[in-house]
Parts: structure tokens; sequence; C-alpha cells
């Protein structure tokens, strides 16, 4: 095979997602293109390190290209360093400066430090270079969710729709209020299971108005989503639905409500427990000491940021050597880091959870959940359970800036990262608010 032979099916590799087959057909690579290639099918691989050392060489070999540079700056960011990264970047916008990803690639970076009305005017160029590209939109849109510039996030926020539904397809979209009274509407799920469980609040909202809501979510979410006000059907995928009227995608619904920082819809609980679940969980749980903490460290390892949302259960150790009893929540393979020291009062729930109904049902007896920003927290805090978030650096939008309360939650406190991957700081803050609070006792 010829080398320009090889390197063609090199990019196929990658454009389908092979990373490993792209890394064995490199070989020992010997030229600029071939170190370059090395090092994006390294990063597929979150092999960030060797494809650092791959991108600096292919660099090195060829100092003015600046796809190059915005490679070796993206593997950068990966490894925290930023201020080398963004450097990176900026070297590479003055050599391409109608490179609009380029110029997203920097508000990125300014998004992620912070800085937010930098990137947002660092996004508007990058949109002004390319008003087509969804990607951009939708990171734009994060920004200014993030700013709390809500009016003009929401409808930017519609960029994060990747495929059209069936019933998009088929059915109009709910794009007046006034139209509710009297119509039959599916909310679907089509973002993570968190994002769902933050907007189920809105269902009663359209119920008030006349409507008769039917709401379509993984089966994980089923049972919990019957329970919720408002809703008259719950339904799975593929599952007929009967004529509709309307249809709207779930985190489509602040757009619809025109919501803002002080018209969000914050009442909780607007989640329930089944009672009887509840009591059998007082009954597991009587043995432990009061308060009864639940833990959860890690999300998805699917999602794509979850290195920096995720810790390991042994960075908690702070929160444990607080007297307490605690009970894990946590699911998937990090559930297999549940080892408490000796000597403390602990239970590892997961073999009782198989559904969010089954979590719903332990949340309603636990006295406080901390956790890293993942589903569960929308669960417990959707409940009107006490939560503490433990927040990585650069935050979710809905978290905004700046804040340690959510306009989302009332009973929803954040514990934010000072720096990248410092998971320290908030666990010692809440270690120390855990040992400062009250011992909690139920009548």
């Amino acid at each position: 095979m010829s080398q320009q032979a090889r390197l063609d099916a090199v990019r196929q590799a990658l454009a389908a997602g092979k990373f490993d087959e792209a890394v064995r057909l490199l070989g020992e690579p010997a030229d600029t293109e071939a170190f370059n290639l090395a090092g994006l099918a390294q990063g597929g691989l979150r092999q960030f390190g060797p494809a650092v050392a791959s991108l600096t060489a292919a660099l090195r070999l060829a100092p003015a290209r600046f796809d190059i540079m915005s490679n070796l700056a993206s593997a950068l960011v990966e490894l925290d360093r930023f201020g080398e990264a963004l450097t990176l970047f900026r070297q590479a916008h003055a050599l391409a400066p109608r490179n609009a990803r380029i110029v997203a690639n920097i508000a990125n970076l300014l998004d992620f430090a912070g800085a937010l009305g930098e990137a947002i005017t660092a996004y508007e160029t990058a949109h002004l270079l390319a008003p087509n590209d969804a990607e951009i939109g939708r990171n734009r849109a994060m920004t200014l969710l993030r700013a709390g510039r809500f009016a003009e996030g929401w409808p930017l926020f519609e960029h994060r729709r990747r495929a059209v539904d069936l019933a998009e397809a088929t059915v109009p979209r709910l794009t007046d209020l006034a139209q509710v009274a009297g119509t039959r509407i599916l909310l679907f799920h089509e973002q993570g299971l968190g994002d769902t469980l933050q907007m189920l609040r809105y269902a009663p909202l359209l119920a008030a108005r006349g409507a008769e809501v039917l709401v379509r979510v993984p089966l994980a979410l089923m049972r919990l989503t019957a329970a919720v006000p408002g809703v008259q059907a719950v339904v799975g995928d593929g599952e007929d639905t009967g004529p509709l009227d309307f249809q709207v995608p779930l985190m489509s619904l602040p757009l619809l409500f025109g919501t803002d920082l002080d018209s969000i819809p914050a009442a909780t609980p607007y989640l329930t427990a089944d009672p009887i679940a509840g009591a059998a969980w007082a009954e597991r749980l009587a043995g432990l000491p009061r308060p009864w903490v639940g833990l959860v460290w890690a999300g998805s390892p699917t999602g794509g940021l979850d290195h920096r949302r995720s810790m390991r259960f042994a960075e908690l150790a702070p929160i444990l050597a607080v007297p307490a009893g605690f009970v894990s929540v946590q699911l998937g393979s990090a559930a297999a880091q549940w080892a408490p020291p000796a000597g403390v009062a602990a239970l590892d729930a997961a073999p009782w959870l198989h559904d969010f109904a089954d979590t719903a049902a332990l949340m309603s007896q636990l006295d406080l959940l901390i956790t890293v920003d993942t589903s569960v927290a929308h669960l417990a805090a959707g409940l009107g359970r006490p939560v503490w978030l433990l927040d990585r650096f650069s935050s979710c939008w809905r978290w905004l800036t700046g804040r340690t309360d959510s306009p989302w939650y009332p009973t929803l406190r954040l514990l934010r990262q000072p720096a990248p991957s410092q998971w320290s700081a908030p666990v010692a803050e809440a270690a120390r608010l855990l040992a400062a609070s009250k011992p909690i006792s139920r009548s």
C-alpha cells in the first residue's frame, strides 16, 4: 500500500470512529501528516499525552500549519494545559482569521475559564463566519444561558437538535401557549436523563392550561414520569400515542414558556415517590445513624465531559470521616469503587435500584444527597430533597456562574471546584458543612 493510500485509509478510519484501526494502519509515523493523524487517533482513544507528543512532532515539521496548531491545542485542553492551548489557538487564528472553528475554539476556552463576555463576543464572530454551523450555535447558546441571558439563549439552544424525531416529522410543533387548551400534546425525551427530569416540571403547567399531556421517555423513567401531576399517559419508544395535535421536545419547553431567571417554575416537589416503597427503605436504613447521606461520585462514562464531572470514590474520604450513615446510590461501572473504611456506617443501595422510581423511593427517606452533576441530582432536587452538588470548574449552563444556589431547585446547593480537576476543595466544604449540621431526626 502506498503512503498516500495508507493515509487515506487512516482518514476513513478516523471518520468512522475506528481509532484503534487508524493507529494500527499508521504504524510508526515518519512525516508531518502521519504524526498529525496519529495525534487525532490517539485523542479519539483519550490517550492525550501521546496525542500531544505526536501533534508536537507534526507541528515541528510544519510550523505554519494552523490545522495542526488547532489539533494540538485541543489535545492540550484535555490535559488542563489551557494557557498553552489558548496561545496556540490564537496563533492559528492569526494564520487563518476566517476559520470559524478556530474562533469557536477560542470562545470555548474563554467560556471554560469563566470569561463569559469575551466568549460570547468570540462566538458571535464565529457565527458571522459560519452562520449555519449548528455546533457553534449550540455552544453560543449554552454560554448565553450560563450567563443568565435566557431570552437570547433559548432560541439558539434549538441548535442542539442533531436528529429529527418521528413526532416532529408527523405532528405540528407547539409554538404558542394560546393554542394549548383542549389539545393532545406529546412531550418527548431527547437529551440526557437529567435534562428530562429537569424539564418535567413544565408538564403540570401545560395540563393546567387544558392540555392532555403525554410524555415519551426511556424505560428507566417511565414509572416515575407516570406519577408527575398533569401527565395523562407515558409512552415508550415506538409505542403508539394515538392522534396528537402538537409535540414539543422537552428541552424546548423553556423557550415555549419564555422562561427567564425570574420566571423559572421552581416549585418542588414536582416529582413524587411511592410511599410504600419509601417505607421499605426506611426499614432498610433504620440500622444506620442519622443523618442518612446518599453519595454519587460518577456519571455515565459515555458522557462527553464525564472525565471532568466524575471523581473517584476514594476522593470522598473527608466526607466519610464525618459521623453519619452513608448510602451508595452509585450505579454503573463506578459502583465497583464503593469501599467505605472500616467503622463507617454504610449501605450499598445498588441491588435495589432498577429504575428512577426505585431511586426516588430511596431519596424520599435520605436526609441529604451529596453528588456530582448527574441525573440523580435532578431526581433528588425535583423531589424537594436537600442536595449538595459537587460541581466541576467549567459548570453546566444550567447552574449559571458565580452562584452557590440554583434558581431551578430551591433545595440544591452548589459546591464548585476552584480550578479544573481539583475536587479537594468542594469535598472539604461538604465535609465541613456535614460536620456542622445538627443531627436529623424524624417523627
